[in-house]
C-alpha cells in the first residue's frame, strides 16, 4: 500500500510543477507502468502466499524469484523504450 502512496503522491507533485497539458506525456506514461508494475507485484505476492499456505513453499520462493527477475527485466526495458521514445520526438 506504500507504494501505491508514494506513486500517487510523487504524480500530482510532479504534475503540480510541469506545464498543463492534454496530451500523455512521458511522466504520465511512467507512472502508469510503475502502477500497473505495483498491481503485478500485489498479484504475485497474493498467489505466493497461496502457495505457502498450501505447504508449498519451495515452489513459492521459485515463483518470487522467476517472477521478480522477469518483472525487473520487463520494467526497465520498457522505461528505457519510453524513455528513448520520447527523447526522439
Amino acid at each position: 500500500m506504500g507504494s501505491l502512496f508514494a506513486v500517487i503522491g510523487n504524480k500530482y507533485i510532479i504534475d503540480s510543477s510541469l506545464p498543463e497539458t492534454t496530451s500523455f506525456t512521458l511522466v504520465d506514461t511512467l507512472h502508469g507502468l510503475t502502477l500497473f508494475a505495483i498491481l503485478i507485484v500485489v498479484t504475485a505476492t497474493a498467489y505466493s502466499l497461496m502457495l505457502v499456505k498450501n505447504n508449498q513453499v519451495a515452489k513459492a520462493k521459485r515463483f518470487d524469484m522467476v517472477t521478480a527477475q522477469i518483472l525487473l527485466t520487463l520494467y526497465v526495458i520498457a522505461n528505457i523504450y519510453f524513455i528513448m521514445q520520447a527523447s526522439r520526438n
